[in-house]
Parts: structure tokens; sequence; C-alpha cells
């Protein structure tokens, strides 16, 4: 599980409102006939990409004609997950460690592994969990550009011959974190110069990144930053962060309606989902100030779906 810094919580106000303002999927001029069958309510939590992989999926859907609504911006995993299993939403894009964490689970660095123990423990509350994606947002080690070309940075491992000299920026918990610096000095052997704390991967670490205050930096793996100002994710090749792909969840009742031949369509517009389009994505989002619903049907469109 990525050291969950970030709040997803938003107020009962909001919550209330996304409700009321949720709109049905009116994306569905694709050439195929609507198909017989349950409205399939795709919701997400309260954040950027978690808004674009929910247009992702539900105008995917739509194009194939089914009939969908949308539910966003409901709030933290606390608010979304009894959405789910209560049949308040059907489908959900979730991530599988820290969903197994939720459930009370332990995720590991291996992504099959992960997937089907986070599987088996929402298994009971009339939830299949579908393929996962090779895209994951989960913490990562990064460097700019420059940085990288000038001491051949790739790996995480790669940072062992050098970090006497550098200087490591992060969240303020970050020393005492099995998943941050703790976990960098038992995993990898790495003593930093330094530290600064800073925030969450967010505005804070990015400028002393970007300014040379600090060489490296802990920002999450999908953050469009990453893609807007060139830096470089390194590789985390001795594995220290467990497995956080992201995971459309899906309602049973809906497996049930439909069959192989919805869960296919959504492992198959999965599978083309990576990290690196993913923090494109979010760099578009949340920088160039694209809706995500045009994201969204930009990225369908260039995948052929």
């Amino acid at each position: 599980m990525r050291i969950d810094f970030r709040s997803r919580v938003v107020g009962a106000a909001l919550i209330a409102l996304a409700l009321i303002v949720s709109a049905c999927g009116d994306d569905d001029g694709s050439g195929g006939d609507t198909k017989e069958g349950p409205t399939i309510t795709v919701g997400s939590t309260n954040f950027g990409e978690q808004l674009i992989l929910g247009e992702i999926y539900a105008q995917v859907l739509a194009a194939n004609g089914y009939t969908v609504e949308t539910q966003f911006n409901l709030g933290s995993r606390e608010v979304v997950y009894p959405a789910l299993t209560s049949g308040e939403i059907d489908l959900l894009a979730e991530y599988t460690g820290s969903l197994l964490t939720f459930k009370g689970g332990t995720p590991s660095t291996d992504s099959d592994q992960t997937a089907a123990d986070m599987q088996a423990a929402i298994a009971g509350d009339g939830l299949t969990a579908l393929a996962y994606s090779p895209a994951q947002d989960k913490n990562g080690i990064v460097v700019t550009a420059e940085t990288a070309a000038s001491l051949g940075l790739t790996m995480v491992s790669d940072l062992a011959a050098h970090a006497g000299e550098l200087t490591f920026g992060g969240p303020p918990e970050c020393p005492e974190r099995p998943l941050c610096l703790l976990g960098l000095q038992d995993v990898y052997g790495l003593d930093f110069a330094g530290f600064i704390p800073l925030d969450v991967g967010g505005p804070l670490t990015v400028a002393a990144l970007e300014g040379g205050e600090i060489d490296v930096a802990l920002l999450f793996t999908s953050d469009g930053v990453i893609a807007a100002k060139g830096f470089v994710l390194l590789e985390d090749d001795m594995n220290l962060q467990p497995a956080e792909n992201v995971v459309p969840v899906l309602r049973n009742e809906m497996v049930e309606a439909y069959g192989s031949e919805l869960t296919d369509l959504l492992d198959a517009v999965s599978a083309k989902i990576t990290t690196a389009e993913l923090s494109e994505l979010n760099k578009r989002y949340g920088i160039d100030a694209v809706d995500a619903d045009v994201l969204a049907r930009e990225w369908l469109e260039a995948n052929g779906f």
C-alpha cells in the first residue's frame, strides 16, 4: 500500500451534491444496439485520476450499448465502498493494495498475489475484481532529468553509489515510515546526506526538486507533474512498494446479468492503461485543465475503443 498521505474525504454537503448532480451517461452514440439489462452506475472517489478512470469505463460501456449512469466525486473509500456494496453504484476503479488494506489484508509487491488476496477479501461483499491494469498509483522515487542523466540513474538501486551526496525530500513523516526513508535504508541501503520535510507529493516537494533544494523526492507514480516537468520515475527494482494496480471492481449482479461480454470489454480497456499514460492524463487534467470526459474520450479513441 502506498503511504496514504493524501486526504480523500469531502464533507457531507459535497457528497450530497455529487449524488444530486450525478449525470446519466450520454456517450452512447455507438454503432451497437442498446443491450437488455440493468443500468450500470459507475462511481468514483474525489480526485482527478478517479474522475478520468470513471469516465473511461463509463464511456466505453455507453459506446458499446450499455445503459450507464455516473456518480462521481462521492468522497473517500469509506464512503464509496459502502455505496458499491449497497448497489448505489455498480462499478468503481480501485487500487489493489489499498483496497486489500482497507479490508484488513496486507498487500505484497507481487501484483498477482495482491490482486488474488484482494478478490478473496471482497468476495463476501458480492463483488468481483476484474483483470488489473498495468497502471499503478503508489509511492515513487523521482529525480530531475538532469540528475538522472548526470548520475546514470534509471533504478532506485542506482542511488546507492550517490546517496551520501544527495538530499531527499518528502512528507514530514517519511523518516519513520517503512515505505519511505526507513524502507529506502533497509531495502536499498540508502543513507542520504540530508532530509528536508516538505509536503505529501505536493507543490512544495515539486518546487524543491525543480529548484535544486532537494535531489530526490517522493511523489506518486501516476502524478501528472512527472509528465509535466519531465521528471524521471526510478524503477523500484528491489520491490519496496506494494502493488497498487488500478482494477475495476464490479457488483456480481452486473457480472451475472451481462456475462463475459461485459467483463471482457472492461478487461480490454484496463489492459491498455499504463502508469505513464495515467501520469500524462493526470497532467492534462490537473495542469492543462482539460475536462475528464474529454480526456477519456480522446484516450478511448486513440486506443481503438
